[in-house]
């Protein structure tokens, strides 16, 4: 995703001005999930598991997945880097996903 949506401006001042953003590797879910860093990350950790579980279940790669939560740890939208027979996601799709993410978490 670095030489895609992540390569654009438009998108990295979008991210940086709306959304906290954390990188997780799903490697280090487990420990996550077990509570070891609280309760929240907890929760955190959970819903990010559970959430790619059903997307690769679905067809969607599990290399890269883009979530916005809500401030109290909700998932609000997901989106996986690759979908079923599609390569990738790009600079147009990216900034409506993030954009449609942020109406939904202010209509919250």
């Amino acid at each position: 995703m670095r030489v895609g949506p992540l390569s654009s401006s438009k998108v990295i001042k979008l991210l940086n001005k709306q959304f906290v953003n954390v990188f997780v590797l799903l490697g280090d879910l487990p420990e996550l999930q077990s509570g070891s860093r609280g309760e929240q990350i907890s929760r955190l950790a959970q819903t990010l598991a559970t959430t790619v579980e059903d997307s690769v279940a679905q067809g969607a790669g599990r290399s890269v997945n883009s979530f916005v939560l809500s401030p109290e740890l909700e998932l609000v939208s997901h989106l996986p880097y690759r979908i079923k027979h599609k390569m990738g996601i790009n600079e147009e799709e990216y900034v409506t996903f993030l954009k449609d993410a942020l109406a939904a978490v202010k209509k919250r």
